[in-house]
């Protein structure tokens, strides 16, 4: 095989080469290997090809957040080809109305966004096709599969909104709408079996060439079913010790996995609950239960989160007359506000003991979901490394300390040298220009500031010229500046050009972030003008919503602009993806 004919190979490979049993390398020479033709892969898959695929055409289109809409998209486009088409994966975020509406075939993939919200890279789409003016779809042929979590209200309602959107607008339904919760994989593949056969024999039935896509994706070598173990090589607390909060730094081995990543991509930890809290559960219940079931509880069930399941068997059973009232009611506003920081246990002690059972309680668990953190480290100046920021959840409720899932597991549980079940999600929409001289504007205080670690160590790898501005903040400057002598050092050798820094509780009026940018707000806006990028990341409902208003607002005062101006100028940086978030 010479080396086109294995470049040819290498592209043309669906899932990560796997190599044949029986040869004679033991097992870390194999994976070292296999990580090898894994990244010549993905090189390969980045250069693109020249080939065109003869079909007939089907357009899927994917909003996501995180990335699995789009993953899942992938999915139904290697699917769409073995049933004879040409598909053509699409960011929601690039879509033009227009030529949309002259689709014949359309597979749409969509995740929900907080509470019921649509995705990022799907919002200004979704209000251009809610216009009255908004084209018909009447020869178009389609399906919807929404992603979403039922320990939220709105579930799927991005998925929702957009199945009848397009309903009304004339398309045609082929199959019904699959919701899909956070275990999405397997319903999610029975939608695209089942949808392919239908969808294939609809509309014209001409074949089109489609040019082969420059940067088709590879599936990862390593995900939920088939984690990484990365060892954990450091963990130390980076918030002082009088801080109201505890943030850790953790750093991982990639060992020999061939794993790598870029700035911006999530990594995802597999956790396992608290021996403490699983004890608790089961003196609860005066229970001694089997092997199996103890293996559930430590690893397979979510049983700190009351499921939505649990409330209402909980409020149905329940003699407090008040929660059984919120329940029959479904009072979502009550329920909320009553729930807030109980976990199950709790919830079972003080409103459900002697009417609910333990294999009641187990019953209504969800499976236990992976975490996604926001990578903070550039694995070319951490070679081999993964590095995250986070903030352990800690707090109490009626005088019981209440512990994060996932983050006390890390704080808490996990011990240098320990294997860490983990994998990569990349998130495409959150990435620093290609262009090394564009100025970034990064807004991220608190844990937030993780991925622009990552990005500043990136830049500063790759020479990169452009400017860089870093708006940081949290309470206390002495005790929560994380990060405080690499962001000083990044600062006096010039990599970060300007650092703006917001400590709310240092003065008796609170300054935030938001408070940073209208302050400099003439400078951001040129800084703009100079096709500047502005990413945000951290808490979604509060500071993100802060930050976003800012933004507009001194868009409007200092580019001279009506406010429709500014919401436009804002939507065309967003269509360039030079306004993105990563937030939660």
């Amino acid at each position: 095989m010479d080396k086109d004919e294995f470049l040819e190979f290498l592209e043309n490979q669906e899932e990560s080469p796997i190599l044949p049993k029986g040869l004679p390398i033991s097992g870390k020479q194999k994976d070292w290997i296999g990580g090898l033709l894994s990244g010549l892969q993905i090189q390969v898959a980045t250069m693109g090809g020249t080939s065109e695929a003869a079909g007939k055409p089907i357009t899927i289109v994917y909003g996501t957040q995180t990335g699995n809409s789009e993953a899942m998209a992938e999915e139904a486009a290697v699917a769409a080809k073995k049933y004879g088409m040409a598909p053509k994966v699409i960011d929601m975020g690039d879509i033009e109305l227009a030529k949309f509406a002259q689709t014949e075939r359309i597979l749409l993939v969509t995740s929900t966004y907080g509470e019921g919200e649509m995705p990022d890279n799907a919002q200004i789409i979704w209000e251009e096709i809610n216009a009255k003016d908004a084209p018909k779809f009447e020869n178009t042929f389609f399906s919807v599969l929404a992603l979403g979590d039922t320990s939220y209200d709105q579930f799927c309602e991005a998925g929702i909104q957009w199945d009848t959107r397009l309903a009304a607008l004339g398309a045609t339904r082929v199959t019904e709408r699959v919701d899909c919760d956070v275990d999405y994989e397997d319903l999610a593949m029975g939608w695209i079996e089942k949808v392919m056969p239908i969808i294939t024999e609809k509309g014209s039935q001409e074949t089109v060439s489609v040019e082969g896509d420059k940067g088709k994706s590879v599936k990862p070598k390593f995900d939920k079913k088939n984690p990484l173990e990365a060892e954990l090589l450091t963990k130390r607390v980076l918030s002082g010790e009088k801080s109201s909060k505890e943030i850790v730094h953790f750093e991982f081995s990639l060992g020999d996995s061939g794993e790598t990543y870029l700035a911006g991509d999530a990594l995802n930890i597999i956790p396992e609950n608290r021996p403490d809290l699983i004890q608790e559960i089961l003196d609860l219940f005066d229970t001694n239960p089997g092997e199996e079931i103890m293996k559930r509880l430590q690893y397979e069930l979510e049983i700190r989160t009351p499921s939505k399941e649990l409330v209402e068997l909980v409020g149905n059973k329940t003699e407090d007359q008040e929660m059984r009232r919120m329940v029959e009611n479904n009072d979502k506003v009550a329920i909320e506000d009553f729930m807030w920081g109980l976990d199950s246990y709790q919830l079972i002690k003080s409103y459900g003991t002697g009417n609910i059972t333990f294999y009641d309680f187990l019953n209504t668990c969800k499976s236990l979901s992976p975490r996604a953190y926001s990578i903070s480290s550039s694995i070319k100046k951490h070679d081999g490394e993964v590095h995250l920021t986070i903030g352990s959840v800690r707090y109490k409720r009626e005088d019981r300390q209440q512990n994060g899932v996932v983050s006390t597991f890390l704080a808490d549980l996990a011990k240098v040298g320990d294997k860490v079940k983990c994998y990569f999600s990349p998130n495409k929409q959150f990435k620093i220009p290609e262009d090394g001289n564009k100025p970034i504007i990064m807004v991220g205080p608190g844990t937030g500031i993780a991925p622009f670690r990552a990005f500043l160590e990136e830049r500063e790898a790759d020479g990169a010229k452009g400017d860089n501005w870093l708006l940081f903040g949290d309470r206390n400057k002495e005790h929560d500046f994380i990060y405080k002598e690499e962001i000083e050092a990044m600062q006096d050798s010039g990599l970060i050009t300007k650092l703006d820094l917001a400590f709310s509780r240092d003065q008796d009026e609170k300054i935030y972030v938001q408070d940073k940018m209208r302050e400099n707000g003439a400078e951001m806006f040129a800084w703009l003008e100079r096709g500047g990028y502005f990413f945000i990341c951290g808490d979604a409902y509060r500071m993100a919503k802060d930050v976003d208003i800012a933004l507009h607002q001194l868009i409007q005062k200092h580019g001279l602009m009506s406010e429709d101006e500014s919401v436009s100028y804002v939507n065309k940086l967003k269509k360039e993806k030079r306004y993105v978030r990563d937030v939660y």
